[in-house]
Protein backbone atom coordinates (compact mmCIF):
# COMPACT_ATOMS: atom_id res chain seq x y z
CA UNK A 1 0.00 0.00 0.00
CA UNK A 2 1.25 3.01 -1.35
CA UNK A 3 1.56 6.59 1.10
CA UNK A 4 -0.55 8.40 -0.86
CA UNK A 5 -3.48 5.08 -0.43
CA UNK A 6 -3.11 5.53 3.24
CA UNK A 7 -3.43 8.90 3.19
CA UNK A 8 -6.26 8.76 1.09
CA UNK A 9 -7.40 6.14 3.77
CA UNK A 10 -7.22 8.38 6.73
CA UNK A 11 -8.77 11.36 4.74
CA UNK A 12 -12.15 9.10 4.07
CA UNK A 13 -12.16 7.81 7.85
CA UNK A 14 -12.01 11.37 9.38
CA UNK A 15 -14.44 12.60 6.83
CA UNK A 16 -16.69 9.71 7.77
CA UNK A 17 -16.17 10.69 11.49
CA UNK A 18 -16.94 14.30 10.65
CA UNK A 19 -20.34 13.16 8.88
CA UNK A 20 -20.91 10.62 12.41
CA UNK A 21 -20.41 13.89 14.42
CA UNK A 22 -22.67 16.01 12.16
CA UNK A 23 -25.64 13.97 12.48
CA UNK A 24 -25.47 13.53 16.44
CA UNK A 25 -25.29 17.14 16.52
CA UNK A 26 -28.16 17.70 14.23
CA UNK A 27 -30.02 14.72 15.97
CA UNK A 28 -29.58 16.42 19.46
CA UNK A 29 -30.44 19.93 18.61
CA UNK A 30 -33.76 18.59 16.78
CA UNK A 31 -34.53 16.79 20.27
CA UNK A 32 -34.46 19.55 22.12
CA UNK A 33 -36.79 21.70 20.17
CA UNK A 34 -40.71 21.52 20.83
CA UNK A 35 -43.29 21.43 23.83
CA UNK A 36 -41.90 20.39 27.14
CA UNK A 37 -44.79 18.20 26.81
CA UNK A 38 -42.87 16.96 23.53
CA UNK A 39 -39.65 16.96 25.85
CA UNK A 40 -40.57 14.55 28.32
CA UNK A 41 -42.18 11.75 26.23
CA UNK A 42 -38.95 11.80 24.00
CA UNK A 43 -36.81 11.54 27.19
CA UNK A 44 -39.35 8.91 28.84
CA UNK A 45 -38.55 7.18 26.56
CA UNK A 46 -34.77 7.14 26.02
CA UNK A 47 -34.87 6.66 30.08
CA UNK A 48 -37.12 3.61 29.42
CA UNK A 49 -34.17 2.53 27.13
CA UNK A 50 -31.25 3.13 29.41
CA UNK A 51 -29.90 5.71 27.48
CA UNK A 52 -29.97 8.34 30.12
CA UNK A 53 -26.69 10.57 28.22
CA UNK A 54 -29.65 11.57 25.78
CA UNK A 55 -32.16 11.92 27.74
CA UNK A 56 -30.86 13.81 30.61
CA UNK A 57 -31.11 17.28 28.57
CA UNK A 58 -34.65 16.93 27.38
CA UNK A 59 -35.74 16.30 30.71
CA UNK A 60 -33.41 19.26 31.86
CA UNK A 61 -34.93 21.28 28.81
CA UNK A 62 -38.55 20.20 29.81
CA UNK A 63 -38.29 21.47 33.24
CA UNK A 64 -36.67 24.61 32.52
CA UNK A 65 -39.92 25.35 30.33
CA UNK A 66 -42.60 24.48 33.18
CA UNK A 67 -40.67 25.07 36.84
CA UNK A 68 -43.39 23.66 38.40
CA UNK A 69 -44.82 20.88 36.64
CA UNK A 70 -43.89 17.59 39.02
CA UNK A 71 -43.45 15.06 36.53
CA UNK A 72 -40.18 16.94 34.69
CA UNK A 73 -39.55 18.32 38.11
CA UNK A 74 -38.94 14.69 39.23
CA UNK A 75 -37.45 13.22 35.99
CA UNK A 76 -34.98 15.77 35.79
CA UNK A 77 -34.05 15.68 39.40
CA UNK A 78 -33.35 11.24 38.95
CA UNK A 79 -31.31 11.83 35.34
CA UNK A 80 -29.00 14.55 36.71
CA UNK A 81 -28.40 12.49 39.73
CA UNK A 82 -28.20 9.08 38.04
CA UNK A 83 -25.87 10.61 34.77
CA UNK A 84 -23.76 13.52 36.26
CA UNK A 85 -23.91 12.63 39.95
CA UNK A 86 -25.29 15.61 41.15
CA UNK A 87 -26.99 13.92 44.16
CA UNK A 88 -28.26 17.14 45.78
CA UNK A 89 -30.15 18.26 43.05
CA UNK A 90 -31.54 15.41 42.24
CA UNK A 91 -33.49 14.92 46.11
CA UNK A 92 -33.96 18.28 46.11
CA UNK A 93 -36.17 18.04 43.24
CA UNK A 94 -37.82 14.81 43.72
CA UNK A 95 -39.07 15.59 47.11
CA UNK A 96 -40.48 18.88 45.54
CA UNK A 97 -42.16 17.02 42.96
CA UNK A 98 -43.49 14.76 45.88
CA UNK A 99 -44.48 17.86 47.81
CA UNK A 100 -46.56 19.25 44.76
CA UNK A 101 -48.49 15.90 43.89
CA UNK A 102 -48.06 13.30 46.76
CA UNK A 103 -49.78 10.74 45.85
CA UNK A 104 -47.86 9.78 42.64
CA UNK A 105 -46.06 6.42 43.31
CA UNK A 106 -43.36 7.51 40.11
CA UNK A 107 -42.24 10.02 42.38
CA UNK A 108 -41.61 8.18 45.36
CA UNK A 109 -39.62 5.60 42.80
CA UNK A 110 -38.08 8.22 41.45
CA UNK A 111 -36.27 9.67 44.81
CA UNK A 112 -35.61 6.38 46.12
CA UNK A 113 -33.72 5.49 42.88
CA UNK A 114 -31.70 8.77 43.43
CA UNK A 115 -30.92 7.35 47.43
CA UNK A 116 -30.12 3.90 46.19
CA UNK A 117 -27.91 5.91 43.63
CA UNK A 118 -26.46 7.92 46.52
CA UNK A 119 -26.11 4.52 48.89
CA UNK A 120 -28.61 6.20 51.64
CA UNK A 121 -30.35 2.53 52.23
CA UNK A 122 -31.93 4.00 55.20
CA UNK A 123 -33.37 7.05 52.77
CA UNK A 124 -34.56 4.86 50.48
CA UNK A 125 -36.32 2.34 52.74
CA UNK A 126 -38.28 5.41 54.12
CA UNK A 127 -39.14 6.77 50.50
CA UNK A 128 -40.41 3.54 49.84
CA UNK A 129 -42.52 2.67 52.80
CA UNK A 130 -44.34 6.29 52.63
CA UNK A 131 -44.91 5.65 48.76
CA UNK A 132 -46.30 2.21 49.34
CA UNK A 133 -48.91 3.77 51.81
CA UNK A 134 -50.18 5.74 48.42
CA UNK A 135 -49.74 2.40 46.10
CA UNK A 136 -49.56 -0.79 48.09
CA UNK A 137 -48.94 -2.91 44.99
CA UNK A 138 -46.42 -0.71 42.98
CA UNK A 139 -43.72 -3.19 41.60
CA UNK A 140 -40.85 -1.02 41.33
CA UNK A 141 -41.03 0.04 45.16
CA UNK A 142 -40.96 -3.59 45.78
CA UNK A 143 -38.32 -4.18 43.85
CA UNK A 144 -36.19 -1.21 45.55
CA UNK A 145 -37.00 -2.63 48.73
CA UNK A 146 -35.90 -5.78 47.67
CA UNK A 147 -32.58 -4.86 46.45
CA UNK A 148 -31.92 -2.53 49.36
CA UNK A 149 -32.49 -6.00 51.43
CA UNK A 150 -35.24 -4.99 53.73
CA UNK A 151 -35.97 -8.07 56.27
CA UNK A 152 -39.14 -8.88 56.97
CA UNK A 153 -40.60 -8.51 60.92
CA UNK A 154 -39.84 -11.58 63.46
CA UNK A 155 -42.75 -13.64 64.26
CA UNK A 156 -42.03 -12.61 68.23
CA UNK A 157 -40.79 -9.31 68.38
CA UNK A 158 -39.63 -9.03 71.76
CA UNK A 159 -37.24 -11.75 70.97
CA UNK A 160 -34.09 -12.01 68.94
CA UNK A 161 -33.70 -12.74 65.22
CA UNK A 162 -31.54 -15.35 65.73
CA UNK A 163 -33.73 -16.92 68.03
CA UNK A 164 -34.70 -20.73 67.83
CA UNK A 165 -38.12 -20.30 68.13
CA UNK A 166 -38.45 -16.86 65.94
CA UNK A 167 -36.83 -19.26 62.95
CA UNK A 168 -39.14 -22.25 63.59
CA UNK A 169 -42.25 -19.76 63.69
CA UNK A 170 -40.73 -17.69 60.57
CA UNK A 171 -40.32 -20.31 58.03
CA UNK A 172 -43.79 -21.75 59.71
CA UNK A 173 -45.79 -18.98 58.84
CA UNK A 174 -44.14 -18.02 55.76
CA UNK A 175 -44.88 -21.90 54.22
CA UNK A 176 -48.34 -21.93 55.46
CA UNK A 177 -49.85 -18.48 54.87
CA UNK A 178 -47.57 -16.84 52.22
CA UNK A 179 -50.41 -14.31 51.51
CA UNK A 180 -49.50 -12.85 54.86
CA UNK A 181 -45.77 -12.56 54.39
CA UNK A 182 -45.55 -11.84 51.27
CA UNK A 183 -41.78 -12.36 50.13
CA UNK A 184 -41.84 -11.50 46.51
CA UNK A 185 -43.26 -7.84 44.87
CA UNK A 186 -46.72 -7.61 42.84
CA UNK A 187 -46.04 -9.21 39.25
CA UNK A 188 -45.53 -6.20 36.58
CA UNK A 189 -48.64 -5.36 34.40
CA UNK A 190 -47.79 -5.66 30.53
CA UNK A 191 -49.78 -3.03 30.30
CA UNK A 192 -47.62 -0.23 32.34
CA UNK A 193 -44.47 -1.15 30.27
CA UNK A 194 -46.36 0.33 27.07
CA UNK A 195 -47.01 3.89 28.49
CA UNK A 196 -46.79 5.72 31.02
CA UNK A 197 -49.94 7.97 31.49
CA UNK A 198 -47.86 11.26 32.47
CA UNK A 199 -51.46 13.06 33.01
CA UNK A 200 -50.92 15.90 30.89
Amino acid sequence: MSEEEKVSKKEDKKDELDEIAKEEERVTVEGLSGSAKDLFKKGLKLYKKKRLEEACPLFEKAYNLEKKNPDYMSYHGLTTALRWGKIGLGIELCTRAIKIEAFDARYYVNLGTVYMHAENKRGAITVCKKGLRFDPDNYDLHEILILVGVRKRQVIPFLKRSNFLNKILGTFFRRTLPEYFRTAPPKKNPADEKDIDVGL
